[in-house]
């Protein structure tokens, strides 16, 4: 049985070149109508889907209410950055997934931390923002860490300018989102890396920063601002840092495989997989050969090369988190310089850069500098959208928010407390400690914290010569009386009341002035 197909390309040629040659508008409408509607039916559905998803996840949002806390440490602080990674860790067990429904149709997503460092005219000020139903996770994860910090609420400074529109005559402000400058993979410099390796000296790379944010006067103002949002541990880091960790090894990646792809290439698979054990069979070196070729791979890597893929696999191994890294420089006209409130405070965030791995830098669309056209219609509008942006704590809206992945150990190197060799003076701190009373302390005048039922007492004379002259603790005391004998109290009878407070020491010269002691012969006289 013999089967010809007949292909004329001269036809199907010509029929195509008639269909182009008509006018735009008959082309679309008989695409339409030729079954492109369906297409179109299915693209503007899920358009509108998920507009109305955004709209239900904003609706969601809007119920959380939220606290800022301020955060005050011992002034004599030891504790290294350490100590603020394992707060990060901690706040990680506020990830919460939910179900299909709640994700697809309630509207349910992850709520958000906002970790800050203001200088409101040089006053600095640590600040942590929290959803209300998650302040005991926060605090707690505080104080586990910083037994003697300070936890205060206070009220949000941001929201005094909430009303603020741009173009003004009174402020100027400069704003960003920083974004990191490779893929996320790639990790900055953290806090390990800032101690020195002979003197085991640990160079906060807080002090810069602290010290550029003393140095704003009156009429200025910096906010810094770090939106924390755990992401789940599955599928954590995701198929770009698996990607990069292989190629960056010389090994092949393979990405993984959708439904549509395991049906349309089943048939593909199943020759290959034939074909693969073929080989296997017949070559039984094959994969020794191929382990071979990989370690002699790992060892031609440089040194360069090497630490930085076994600081890439550290990063991985941490929990990650997604983040929105803020700086808002907000100043009156006559005091507004970008020089002091913005390049010296980009100059100490530059310090987390490593060359060959990643860094921050300002984000394109949200740098409120412009070239060009309409340049001061475009600076005011991303003015107002970053000081929203900011003011409303938001983990969404921005800069490139897929890229910004970091782990617990680089939030706690950009936000921690500063150790006690950091001297910048205007940073609030305690400075003094406070601790729990005693348990015995006397309240009021008389009255003492004791146990009723076991501590018989001695109802003593109200005015006695014996107490005259004494201190209104001994003279008249009576603490609490119980309304029962206690079958402890011994005979009193040619015995002292051991309960009995004693009389104090007799004084031969009481109610006689005393004489002024005699000076030594030898003063010096004038």
């Amino acid at each position: 049985m013999n089967i010809e197909f007949n292909l004329d390309l001269a036809s199907w040629w010509e029929r195509f070149s008639v269909f182009g040659s008509q006018d735009p508008v008959t082309i679309a409408r008989q695409l339409f109508l030729g079954g492109g509607w369906v297409i179109f039916l299915i693209l503007l559905t899920v358009v509108m889907y998920r507009v109305w998803l955004d709209a239900r996840q904003g609706q969601y949002a809007g119920k959380w209410q939220h606290v800022l806390l301020a955060v005050d440490i011992p002034k004599n602080n030891e504790q290294t950055p350490k100590a603020v990674e394992n707060i990060f860790a901690a706040l990680a067990g506020a990830q919460t997934s939910g179900n299909l429904i709640e994700r697809y149709w309630t509207g349910k997503n992850q709520e958000s931390f906002s970790f800050e460092v203001v200088s409101l005219e040089g006053y600095i000020q640590f600040l942590i923002r929290t959803p209300s139903h998650l302040r005991d996770l926060a605090e707690a994860a505080i104080y586990a860490q910083y037994p003697d910090a300070e936890i205060t609420e206070v009220e949000d400074y941001a929201q005094d300018y909430a009303h603020l529109r741009f173009p003004n005559e009174k402020y100027n402000l400069w704003g960003t989102e920083f974004i990191l400058t490779k893929d996320y993979p790639y990790p900055i410099r953290t806090y390990p890396e800032f101690e020195h390796t002979l003197t085991q000296t640990f160079l906060d790379p807080m002090a810069g920063l602290l010290e550029i944010l003393s140095r704003l006067g009156p009429g200025e103002q910096a906010w810094l601002q770090l939106v924390v949002t755990p992401l789940p541990a599955e599928p954590g880091w995701g198929e770009k840092a698996k990607k990069i960790v292989k190629e960056f090894s010389g090994q092949i990646y393979t990405a993984p495989s959708t439904f549509g792809d395991k049906i349309l290439n089943a048939p593909v698979n199943a020759v290959a997989q034939g074909v693969n054990l073929l080989t296997s069979i017949m070559s039984a070196t094959g994969e020794v050969e191929k382990k071979k070729e990989d370690t002699i791979r790992l060892f031609n890597m440089s040194p360069g090369d090497r630490l930085l893929l076994e600081n890439i696999q550290k990063k991985l191994a941490k929990h990650p988190f997604r983040v929105k890294f803020r700086l808002v420089y907000l100043a009156e006209q006559g005091v507004f310089n970008k020089g002091r409130g913005v390049a010296a405070i980009i100059g100490s965030i530059k310090q987390f850069s490593v060359s060959n791995a990643n860094g921050f830098k300002p984000g394109p669309r949200t740098k409120t500098s412009v070239d060009y056209f309409r340049v001061k219609k475009r600076v005011a509008y991303r003015q107002n959208r970053i000081l929203r942006y900011y003011i409303k704590r938001t983990n969404y809206y921005g800069d490139n928010v897929a890229n910004m992945l970091l782990n617990n150990e680089e939030l706690a190197s950009l936000w921690h407390f500063p150790v006690m060799t950091v001297k910048a003076p205007m940073v609030e701190k305690i400075e003094s400690k406070k601790v729990v009373p005693p348990t015995r302390l006397p309240i009021g005048n008389r009255d003492f914290i004791v146990k009723k039922e076991t501590r018989p007492v001695f109802e003593g004379p109200v005015a006695s010569p014996a107490y005259a002259g004494v201190s209104p603790a001994y003279a008249g005391a009576r603490p609490h009386i119980p309304t029962a004998p206690s079958p402890l109290a011994l005979p009193t009878e040619g015995k002292q009341n051991i309960f009995e407070p004693p009389a104090p020491p007799a004084s031969p010269n009481r109610g006689e002035p005393r004489k002024p002691p005699t000076p030594p012969a030898n003063l010096p006289t004038v």
